[in-house]
């Protein structure tokens, strides 16, 4: 049974239209593990990582993405991203920068395709992308949350070790 993290942010995403990157691994071995895309970022996530019935996630094919080991999400947000064909077209180039270890498997419409090869939107989604994400959220690990009880647990043996001499002292 996988363990499934609280994951309150899911509620604080937007519900916009989005282009998404989900990252596996830490520090230097941080990668892009999943580039999609959504026509409701927070919809689209809680379906990853809480009801976890994504295409992607159920492995239902060779490769899947594992929920548990990812690190960190990164979102662009674009008006333009409310065409349909636009916003696909802005996740083939996004495939292209980012080189993810997945892919989403959704049709992809020709005039998607057309848009995505035209200098115009390559520019623009290129500049999307270069100016940084809309937004970022850094998801724990279970190595994370190890480290945060051991050094809560420290805390707490200094506290206790506080009360005792505080009891000590007033026998």
């Amino acid at each position: 049974m996988p363990i499934t993290p609280s994951f309150q942010f899911v509620s604080k995403l937007p519900t916009d239209s989005a282009l998404y990157a989900l990252y596996g691994g830490t520090g230097r071995s941080q990668h892009v593990a999943y580039v999609g895309l959504s026509g409701n970022l927070r919809s689209r996530i809680r379906q990853h990582f809480l009801r976890r019935d994504s295409s992607i996630v159920t492995g239902t094919s060779a490769a899947s993405l594992n929920p548990d080991l990812i690190t960190r999400l990164e979102w662009w947000l674009s008006e333009k991203f409310e065409d349909r064909d636009y916003l696909q077209a802005a996740e083939l180039i996004a495939f292209d920068r980012f080189e993810p270890a997945l892919r989403s498997r959704g049709r992809i419409t020709s005039e998607a395709e057309a848009l995505a090869e035209t200098t115009e939107v390559v520019e623009e989604i290129e500049s999307l992308l270069e100016a940084g994400p809309t937004g970022t959220v850094d998801i724990p690990t279970l190595s994370d949350a190890l480290s945060r009880i051991e050094r809560l647990e420290g805390r707490i043996d200094q506290l206790e070790q506080k009360l005792e001499a505080i009891r000590d002292e007033r026998s």
